[in-house]
């Protein structure tokens, strides 16, 4: 076991500030040592341990990497049955999506259509009025 110096508990108390244990909760060295529940449980502290996000963020890599790793190695096809697969559902998403943003530029155009139309009618109303 290696010595990483003083925790943040016993920092505090050598300062003479108070640590962050809850009153009759016992010495504030051991709560804080042993007591790993993250602050957004607990509720205590506001600082965020980058170290912990950063091993969870290798945790979650590492598990992404293995699953995708075991989900290749026991695939019921072959290499090139899968590429050929990926590659049509690939072509479909591709004719799908299309299909549907010419749908959404068509809508754009009649809308933005329909918005100039309303903008020069009520032009033509505005001057009418002050022309009477």
């Amino acid at each position: 076991m290696s010595y990483a110096g003083p925790s943040r508990a016993s920092a505090a108390s050598q300062r003479g500030t108070r640590s962050s244990a809850t009153p009759g909760s016992g010495s504030s060295r051991a709560s804080s040592t042993f007591d790993r529940t993250p602050s957004f449980i607990t509720g205590r502290g506001g600082d965020t341990d980058w170290q912990e996000v950063a091993l969870f963020g290798a945790g979650l890599a590492l598990g992404v990497i293995l699953g995708a790793g075991g989900a290749l190695l026991t695939a019921p096809r072959t290499g090139a049955e899968t590429r050929a697969a990926l590659g049509a559902r690939a072509a479909r998403f591709r004719r799908t999506t299309a299909r549907r943003s010419r749908n959404a530029w068509d809508e754009l155009r009649d809308e933005l259509h329909e918005a100039k139309r309303s903008l020069r009618n009520r032009k033509r109303r505005r001057q009418l009025e002050r022309e009477e």
